[in-house]
């Protein structure tokens, strides 16, 4: 690599990673923690209730720079280990048990009671940082039921504090964010468990049932804007995009501050057939208006300028994500391809994927990103390791799938035949994949014929 190349990438990563003056919290890690369903009494659990609120409970802890909770996935699998029913009251000692088998630093066990139109929520927080568990309680709060999210909100900050974190202007905004509109009806919260559950299940002909559920969480209480957004995330899952377009756009409607409906939008219009980058760029720049501490967005609306040639102001965008959340390993991602696509920097391209792959490494598009770049350079085994990578995460990503064969045509067509069979497998069962199967076919056929020729050559 040239002189003038390698001090044009380092210009432009530095003008990238420059710091805006702003209002970040900067890059301090964020605490796991482990939550489980709220219980009810003996008498009348209502497990359903209590799931609902803890994902209530997790989405606004989620939107904080400091509180990251665990995967309910995850927990599902540590508790089932352990013999202990999920939903089911969980002693401190099992709790702490699971909680670290899993790496969370924390744990919140809370608790619940409806009483006609209230509510009555409680919790006990368990801090597993030392080598002796660490307990506190959140006061048992009756309230009006529609006044059940001020709750929830007041114990989120009341875990921050125990554990001894500083919640930043922007995470305090975020969170009181998450839980400025009424809870929700305990029906609703009914449905919307239902949904979230098939969804943990990952099966993909479960997720338009998850759509079903949670479309009817929203039919019992219409101001219920989450449950429209995770309706979208399950029509998205089964590629029903227009009709996942039409979910967000209901949360939205619901709840116009509504950033991550704007920000899923805008990912839909952007990865759609037509390509629609400029709605796309609308609807990021409504996300980051709604939330200006919303790095996600501004990455998202960086991509949709530099799809349509405005990389300037795409740099620009991702500035002001990385001034927001430097580890943040989207920003990254997206640094690598412009680095490579626009400037033809393939170590700063490299190394920006790296960088991603370090903050996250269960980041598939990164893997597969820095992946096309290894082929692109010839070095195919290095490729295909990383391909590989990819689909130890993601077995059945189509994307990883197409790209392994790719890379085995170069270096072994018997190889190459066996995974665009399985490509094709997999895509067969995917809408909106017919056109890849296509070429993927005409693909199959070449390596089959090379395949054979090889074998009579020995």
């Amino acid at each position: 690599m040239s002189m003038t190349r390698w001090l044009s990438g380092a210009v432009l990563c530095s003008v990238i990673l420059a710091p805006l003056p702003g209002k970040a919290e900067g890059p301090a890690p964020r605490l796991p923690i482990m939550l489980v369903p709220f219980t009810g009494p003996v008498e009348a659990p209502d497990a359903l209730v209590g799931e609902g609120l803890m994902d209530l409970v997790a989405w606004g802890m989620g939107r904080t720079f400091r509180l990251q909770p665990t995967e309910a996935s995850a927990v599902v699998g540590a508790l089932g280990a352990r013999d202990v029913t999920w939903g089911a009251p969980l002693a401190p000692a099992a709790a702490v048990e699971a909680a670290r088998g899993l790496g969370a630093a924390a744990v919140l066990l809370g608790t619940f009671r409806i009483e006609e139109d209230r509510v009555v929520l409680g919790a006990t927080f368990l801090d597993l940082r030392g080598p002796q568990a660490r307990e506190e309680t959140f006061p048992t709060t009756a309230v009006p039921w529609v006044d059940g999210s001020r709750v929830l909100e007041r114990m989120g900050r009341a875990l921050a504090k125990f554990l001894g974190v500083t919640l930043g202007a922007p995470s305090e905004r975020r969170l009181g964010q998450a839980f400025a509109r009424p809870l929700p009806s305990a029906a609703a919260l009914r449905r919307y468990a239902v949904g979230r559950a098939v969804q943990r299940g990952v099966a993909s002909e479960g997720v338009e049932q998850a759509a079903e559920a949670f479309a009817q969480a929203g039919e019992i209480d219409p101001a219920f804007a989450l449950a429209f957004f995770r309706q979208g995330e399950a029509h998205e899952a089964a590629s029903s995009r227009w009709r996942a377009a039409g979910a967000y756009r209901r949360a939205i409607h619901v709840d116009p501050g509504f950033a991550e409906a704007y920000k899923a939008l805008g990912d839909l219009l952007a990865r759609s057939p037509r390509r629609l980058y400029e709605q796309a760029a609308e609807a990021y720049s409504k996300a980051v208006e709604a939330d200006p501490d919303y790095a996600d967005a501004y990455v998202g609306l960086g991509d949709a300028l530099s799809a349509t040639g405005k990389f300037d102001e795409a740099v620009r965008e991702y500035r002001r994500g990385l001034a927001i959340d430097p580890q943040n390993p989207r920003v990254h991602y997206s640094l690598a391809r412009i680095l490579y696509t626009e400037k033809g920097l393939y170590h700063e391209a490299v190394e920006a994927y790296q960088r991603a792959l370090a903050l996250d490494q269960t980041f598939v598009e990164a893997h597969i990103g820095l992946g096309d770049l290894y082929e692109e350079k010839g070095l195919y085994q290095e490729a295909i390791a990383t391909y590989r990578k990819a689909l130890t995460l993601r077995p059945k990503h189509p994307g990883a799938l197409y790209a392994l064969a790719l890379a085995y045509e170069k270096v072994d067509p018997k190889e190459a035949v066996a995974r665009w069979e399985e490509y094709i497998k997999v895509a067969s069962e995917i809408p909106g994949e017919k056109e890849w199967i296509d070429i993927a076919e005409q693909h199959l056929k070449k390596m089959r014929q090379r395949a054979a020729e090889q074998q009579k050559r020995r």
